[in-house]
């Protein structure tokens, strides 16, 4: 017998005011396979409390999409794993970037939401995923600042 997965609860941890007038909080998901802590610190939410605005769970269940001010992540309850859909990237000089985070050679097409999400970053486990994550950054900061160079 298949195990449906559940959102137990959502908390969230408030970071403070981030820009002028706009609180901001973190979120930590509790689901009945596992936790998730790795937005605990990280501004999912800014400038309201509703996290219904920005969580969202794939029709099959299976699936989380959190959509905060700075990443799109996709959470895989059953596995305990994340992958980004979105992501902003900041330069050592200010520069930017919005892009769809591609890293390695994995692909998934997730179902479920309101669109379908082309992921072409690899599900990591939850314990790993902040280190694979920096791997990601410090590459695409190299690129960025070789960009910039560039001209």
């Amino acid at each position: 017998m298949r195990r449906e997965a559940v959102v137990e609860e959502i908390e969230l941890n408030p970071l403070g005011e981030i820009r002028m007038g706009c609180d901001a909080y973190g979120v930590v998901i509790k689901t009945n396979f596992g936790c998730f802590d790795i937005f605990k610190d990280i501004p999912v939410l800014i400038g309201h409390a509703d996290h219904s605005k920005c969580i969202s769970q794939s029709e099959c269940k299976r699936y989380l999409l959190v959509k905060g001010s700075f990443g799109t992540y996709i959470l895989d309850i059953k596995e305990q794993s994340i992958s980004i859909y979105k992501t902003t990237i900041r330069g050592k000089n200010n520069e930017w970037s919005e892009e769809q985070a591609i890293f390695g050679k994995d692909k998934t097409h997730i179902q479920g939401f309101s669109q379908t999400y082309y992921l072409q970053f690899p599900f990591v486990k939850k314990a790993q995923f902040n280190e694979v994550l920096s791997k990601f950054e410090s590459l695409r900061k190299q690129q960025i600042e070789a960009a910039v160079n560039a001209l």
